[in-house]
This record gives C-alpha cells, structure tokens and sequence, in this order.
C-alpha cells in the first residue's frame, strides 16, 4: 500500500521509530510528489525533509497544492520539473539581452 496508488480514498498511516527507516520507506517509492512530516521537532523535520526524493515537505499539514504563487515540484514520476503560474511563464518565454548605445 505505500508503494502503490490505491483506487479509492485511502490515507496508509505507517509508524516509524528509526528515522532511517521512514527515509527509506518514503524513497523506495518510484513517486515523489509530496511528503508530510508530523512532528514537534523542527529541526528533525528539516534534517529529514533533505533526505526525502520529493518535490515539497509539509510539516504538520495536511497534503495540498499551497499558494499560486509557490511552485508545484513533483520529482521521480510524480512529474518533469515544476508548475506554477511563474514557472509556466518562465517556460514559455526567452530571456533577451537588449543594449541600447546612445
């Protein structure tokens, strides 16, 4: 169940007592899209967000996509890159250098 999209509405809650082997259960999958990390310790919860194949961390929250203005990242096959109204404008146009001598 961790390792595969289940059809229907089902939320796996697995309990972890080594960190290692939470980092290594949240990266065996061969998605990467978004991770939650429920914790007091923030600190923890940074360490542990660096090791994650993921595109974004939420701690202490719920999974969602957050502001427009915050980039949607999906890494491994969650996704190409990242999406957002910033990142789309980014992709579809070319920076150009114009020098003006007067």
């Amino acid at each position: 169940m961790a390792w595969e999209e289940p059809f229907g509405p089902v939320l796996p809650i697995i309990r972890i007592h080594k960190e290692e082997d939470f980092v290594s259960i949240a990266n065996h999958s061969e998605y990467g899209l978004q991770a939650n990390i429920f914790t007091k310790d923030i600190q923890k919860a940074r360490e542990v967000a660096t090791k994650l194949d993921v595109g974004s961390v939420q701690m202490n929250a719920k999974t969602e996509r957050g502001p427009d203005h915050f980039p949607f990242i999906g890494a491994k096959n969650s996704g190409l890159g990242s999406q957002g109204i910033r990142r789309s404008i980014e992709s579809m146009t070319r920076d150009k250098l114009f020098i003006l001598n007067l």
